[in-house]
């Protein structure tokens, strides 16, 4: 240890002693090297001053402009090197900026002068000038020859510093060789197996373990890498045991999260695999029908073994996992050559030709029920481990589990789909239900109908006995004027024939209000009142629209209104009732231009046009049909009950209230199709009618339609 101590004191003495001389050369080369770069700008400066006077004497002779731009150049070039040298040589410097300055006035003069012509003059103040020049070429030379000698001097210092490094080096070279074979046996006794400790303890704390210990022994060290050691195989049971239950946790993840059997299964053999060792691994499922094992899923199977197993089932009892399931335990199967094995006839003869040699099942169940198997196999003969086969039967648990929640949810899937086909029964009946109930409700509907028809047949009877009674009061009257002569009589007259005129005008107009409503009833009442064909929409619209109009003219001759028609070309054929839907058309126009009419007549604006527009579309597997007015609108509270039969917002006398409740009928129940109104009370009203072009079937059913437009 002592002579370890004085060979680290003379290392220390040596190194510090290295370490100055080192600086001193260091400090002697930096200053060589800026006393070479001052050199260098001094010598500069004497080039650059003599192009200077160089271009001022020939500016002297020549007075042209390229001398003078050139001397200026030069001094710039010479400036620049001063300031450099100003740094080192602030005196010298300014001495022959002074001398420099003087040469230029007197060079200016001297070239002023020759401009003139006074060549005399100039040639004296010339001369003048060439005696400063010569001041500061000499200043210039003074400089550069103090800065060599400066330099020589550092490069001689460095030198001295250099032999001195050597000698140094030399020396703490001999000390590092002796104190290399004394360290030799230093670390050799002690240093490297402490180091190789270090380097474990590092390599575990980091997670590697697979790092060599260094041997154990009976001293210290030794006893400490016995420990370590033993550390190192506990950290890599714990890393593996963490490792099975990340694994299971992760499985029972999948379990939990997700019902796609493919993936939980997928995932079980995978990890089952991996951390048993071995090749290949295979899952079975039980058919409690046939008492057969299916294959379901390998991992790491060679796609020719897959399609064998997937062709050969296992009966119940056969084969590893047929005795696993009987005995309610994991079976293995050590060597699939030892004959008199519990294996699978053929199916063992397969394995072997791929390599597998042993081979681990565990019974997949779920409170004694069998649901199936887990299978893995390896390439080498022998017993699986205890660890191994409790890590199988664990994924075996979780398999289990994952198969009885897929069995669960593919139930509970079947009920729902019963559930909802017991549902659909349930609507079916409903609708008769409903139907039968709309069929008893028809006698309230008579009775509605019939006192409707009371009022005007009372105005009819009425005044059919009262114009009885004129008619008899005429006779009597008509023989006293012819007798007599009496003018009188002949007035009494006149006014009963008018009153007469006037009781059979209202029988008229109450007899056809009566015959309308029983017409409209039976409208409303019957089916389906024509044939379907394939008919022209466009057309068929355009000829309801003219009738509409028409219709509409006839009843009032001051009526006009704007049509709009926009119908498109590609709408094709659709399969529809024409007489039906000519009579919704005519409903709906005819709706339009009474609103038209009656905004024109109430609201009186003086700039309203009263317009009705028409549109059809072609749209996926149909047409549609827009019927828009610009008139009164409907009010927001009554435009849920206008398919309701009897509602009407005309005044009464003016509508039945069963146009749109017929229009809805025909349009949903008997076409399949769909109506829908919107309106903003005082701008305009909107119906949008979509039919089928091929309808298959009724959109809804009648009862259930009915109901819909009930509402």
């Amino acid at each position: 240890m002592l002579l370890s101590g004085a060979l680290l004191l003379f290392l220390l003495a040596s190194s510090f002693f290295l370490n100055q001389k080192l600086a001193e050369n260091a400090e002697a080369m930096d200053r060589a090297a800026d006393l070479l770069g001052t050199i260098e700008e001094a010598n500069g400066a004497q080039i650059a001053f003599g192009e200077m006077r160089y271009w001022l004497t020939d500016l002297s002779v020549s007075l042209l402009a390229q001398a003078e731009q050139n001397a200026a150049a030069a001094r710039q070039q010479m400036e620049k090197h001063l300031e450099a040298l100003a740094r080192r040589r602030a005196s010298a410097v300014a001495k022959i900026r002074a001398e420099l300055a003087e040469y230029e006035d007197l060079a200016g003069q001297a070239v002023e002068e020759y401009t003139a012509d006074h060549r005399t003059e100039g040639n004296a103040l010339l001369a003048r000038a060439g005696e400063h020049s010569v001041v500061a070429d000499k200043l210039l030379q003074a400089i550069v020859a103090q800065l060599t000698r400066e330099a020589d001097a550092a490069r001689e210092e460095a030198a001295a510093a250099r032999a001195a490094t050597v000698i140094s080096r030399i020396v703490a070279g001999v000390a590092i060789a002796v104190g290399a074979v004394l360290t030799f046996f230093v670390l050799r006794s002690i240093a490297v197996p402490l180091r190789r400790l270090v380097a474990a303890m590092n390599c575990l704390n980091a997670g590697d373990t697979a790092i060599a210990m260094p041997p154990a022994g009976p001293h210290e060290i030794g006893t400490m890498a016995r420990t370590l050691a033993a550390f190192r195989d506990t950290l890599e049971e714990l890393r593996h045991t963490l490792a099975e239950f990340e694994a299971l946790r992760a499985v029972g993840r999948a379990v939990g999260s997700t019902l796609d059997l493919e993936v939980v299964l997928g995932l079980v053999v995978a990890r089952a695999v991996e951390f048993s060792g071995a090749a290949a691994g295979w899952i079975y499922e039980y058919d409690n029908t046939t008492q057969e094992y299916h294959f379901r899923m390998g991992h790491g199977t060679e796609p020719e073994v897959a399609e064998r197993l997937k062709a050969r089932p296992i009966g119940y009892g056969e084969g590893a996992v047929g005795h696993a399931a009987i005995e309610r335990a994991p079976v293995q199967i050590p060597d699939l050559r030892e004959p008199g094995s519990i294996g699978v006839p053929g199916r063992d003869q397969l394995l072997d030709r791929f390599g597998y040699r042993s081979l681990l099942a565990a019974p997949l169940l779920h409170e004694q029920t069998i649901l199936g198997g887990l299978i893995v196999v390896r390439r080498e003969s022998g017993n699986f481990s205890d660890e191994t086969v409790r890590l199988v039967e664990a994924f075996a648990i979780q398999s289990a589990l994952a198969v009885r929640n897929a069995k669960l949810f593919e139930e509970q899937r079947r009920r729902e789909v019963d559930l909802r086909a017991a549902h659909e029964q349930l609507k079916s009946a409903q609708a008769s239900l409903i139907q039968a109930e709309k069929m008893a409700s028809l006698g309230q509907l008579a009775a509605g109908i019939a006192h409707e028809i009371k009022n005007p047949l009372n105005f009819v009877n009425n005044f059919a006995e009262l114009s009885r009674e004129l008619l008899d009061e005429l006779k009597d009257t008509t023989t006293v004027p012819a007798a007599t002569g009496d003018m009188g009589a002949s007035d009494d007259l006149e006014e009963l024939v008018t009153t007469l005129d006037s009781n059979l005008a209202k029988i008229v107009e109450h007899g056809r209000r009566a015959d309308g409503i029983v017409t409209s009833m039976l409208l409303h009442s019957r089916g389906g009142s024509g044939e379907r064909r394939q008919s022209d929409l466009n057309e068929l619209i355009d000829d309801a629209l003219n009738l509409a109009f028409h219709g509409a003219r006839a009843q009032d001759q001051n009526f006009s209104a704007t049509v709009e028609r926009d119908f498109a070309p590609d709408i094709g054929p659709i399969e529809l009732v024409p007489q039906d839907i000519t009579r919704v058309f005519l409903n709906l126009f005819g709706n339009a231009f009474y609103a038209v009419s009656k905004r024109r007549r109430e609201s009186g604006e003086s700039h309203y046009a009263p317009t009705v527009r028409v549109t059809t579309f072609s749209v996926h597997e149909g047409a549609e049909i827009r019927v828009r007015d610009n008139g009164v609108g409907i009010p927001p509270a009554m435009l849920n009950q206008v398919f309701s039969p009897f509602f009407t917002t005309k005044p009464s006398g003016e509508g039945t209230g069963l146009g749109l409740s017929i229009s809805y009928d025909i349009i949903v129940q008997e076409h399949g199709g769909t109506i829908a109104v919107d309106s903003h009370e005082g701008k305009f009203t909107e119906f949008t009618i979509r039919l089928l072009r091929h309808p298959q079937a009724l959109a809804v059913p009648p009862a259930a339609a009915a109901t819909g437009a009930a509402r």
